[in-house]
């Protein structure tokens, strides 16, 4: 009897001290830590850091203030400052199980992937929250590059917790998006809009919805636009602003009506490793007056492209015929190449070369005039787009060399040029462009016996309003300014233009 006793004591003894013990581990907050998480839990993250540091330095071992650190690092988008505190809240005593989470989130954040596979594992073995962690499972996965194991992640996700499912077919959408398959991906953002379609997740999806709309329009095999413009230009004939080199001219404004046609077919191999786009362009203008300026021009290309990775080499062979007065005027024939390099989303470069012949159609008025000419043209330039690349900024640099038969237009050519187009809502855009080209000709002009040297300034700026996908109205104003060393080259031009763009 006295035996049993003992046994009983010393059994009750250890449930009793292994109580007491596990009790002595349940940390109690200290006033700052206290102070800390209450300005933690009102949101006010940028208070909450130096007093939780503090409570960090009060209590160097308390697993509770590393914790609350930890978030509000996180809040505070610190990945990389919130790690440490999260993983002392996983690996101390006492050791708070949420934090595991959390820890691997940043790790997924923060790119440290091998380490998140490791508490991935960790979180399994302990039965953690299992739906969020098969999420984050395929988050990790996603950015590993393996995405069919992704996907399974996320389907497993929304079967454990109904409640993921949006936040799972939002991901599983984008997983569909990197393996090109843009039907599925489609499906699964419809989903997504329809479940709460309020929800943030179900705003991105929506724009995912109509990029895809987009890119099915942009796809199409054959698209066409059609112009129609109503134009007044101050300056149709180029007449000097030296007046006393213009007595003969009369009459040198005047309004016309300017309608363009664009057809174009695009194609591409099956593997997206190469394409083909030809095009075909009318440009027709009608003046009111000065008929002898009636213009048109037929330009037709063809264009060969090799898509690699991050790039794309094209090879366009342009040819153009232009009428004025209903004769002859030009015919230009040009190939070259041009190669894009797509740094990441928002900024992309570019180089090209090209070589031409211009071939004018009328007889010049002596040797010295005559235009034909071998011309080359080379440059770079650089884009940088924003808002979802609905905008951009552009900045090029071009060099071009024209070698003429006569002596009086042989020259080269440097050019700079900027241009802008700001989004001002959806269906509202602003172009803003602007270019100044500094021509040198080579040779003392035949009949004011000096170098001729131009700059030529020109300044651009459109307002264009989408009434639908196939609607477009536009006002547009140019402004040119030719700055000429020889006065009867000198001159400046505003041209003024209202319309609307039909696209099928």
């Amino acid at each position: 009897m006295i035996k049993k006793t003992v046994i009983l004591m010393v059994v009750f003894g250890f449930f009793f001290f292994t109580f007491l013990n596990s009790e002595a581990q349940v940390e109690k907050p200290s006033q700052i830590l206290e102070k800390g998480i209450g300005q933690y839990k009102h949101e006010n993250y940028d208070e909450a850091l130096p007093t939780l540091l503090d409570a960090v330095d009060e209590n160097p071992d308390s697993t509770l203030a590393a914790y609350y650190l930890g978030l509000n690092y996180k809040q505070l988008q610190n990945f990389k400052a919130a790690i440490p505190n999260l993983r002392i809240a996983v690996t101390k005593t006492p050791k708070i199980k949420g934090a595991l989470i959390e820890l691997i989130d940043c790790l997924y954040r923060y790119d440290e992937l091998e380490e998140a596979n490791k508490w991935i594992l960790e979180a399994e073995r302990e039965g953690i929250r299992p739906a969020q962690v098969s999420f984050l499972k395929g988050l990790v996965r996603q950015k590993e590059g393996n995405i069919e194991k992704a996907m399974e992640s996320f389907e497993e996700a929304k079967k454990l917790d109904p409640t993921m499912e949006q936040a799972s077919n939002y991901q599983i959408g984008l997983a569909h998006l990197k393996e090109k398959d843009f039907k599925s991906a489609e499906k699964l953002f419809d989903q997504v809009a329809l479940v709460q379609p309020s929800s943030n997740l179900a705003k991105y999806a929506n724009e995912y919805i109509d990029a895809l709309d987009r890119r099915r329009e942009t796809a199409q095999p054959w698209r066409y636009s059609f112009g129609m413009d109503w134009q007044y230009d101050d300056n149709v004939v180029l007449k000097p602003g030296d007046e006393s080199l213009a007595v003969d001219i009369a009459d040198s404004s005047d309004s016309r009506e300017v309608y363009t046609v664009q057809i174009e077919n695009n194609r591409r191999s099956d593997d997206n490793k190469w394409g083909l786009k030809n095009q075909y362009n009318l440009y027709i203008s009608d003046q009111n007056s000065l008929s002898f300026y009636d213009t048109v021009v037929n330009y037709s290309s063809i264009q060969p492209n090799l898509y690699m990775d991050n790039s794309v080499l094209s090879f366009p062979l342009y040819y153009s015929h232009s009428i004025v007065d209903s004769r002859g005027y030009l015919n230009n024939p040009t190939f070259g190449t041009t190669y894009n390099y797509i740094h990441n989303k928002e900024n992309m470069s570019q180089v090209f070369l090209r070589y031409g012949y211009k071939n004018y159609l009328f007889t010049p008025s002596s040797d010295d005039e005559d235009r034909d000419a071998n011309t080359f043209d080379t440059g770079l330039g650089w884009f940088r787009f924003f808002d979802k690349r609905n905008g951009f900024f552009s900045f090029r640099y071009a060099y071009n060399q024209e070698w003429t038969k006569g002596d009086n237009w042989d020259y080269s050519g440097n050019r700079l040029s900027a241009t802008a187009l700001i989004p001002i809502e959806d269906l509202l855009k602003i172009t803003l462009s602007g270019s100044t080209y500094f021509q040198d000709f080579k040779n003392v002009h035949t009949v004011f016996a000096e170098n001729r040297e131009d700059i030529v300034y020109t300044a651009s700026t459109m307002v264009s309003y989408e009434l639908n996908k196939n609607m477009e109205l536009r006002v547009q104003y140019t402004y040119v300014r030719d700055d000429s060393n020889i006065s009867i080259f000198d001159y400046q031009r505003n041209i003024y233009s209202t319309g609307v763009q039909l696209k099928f």
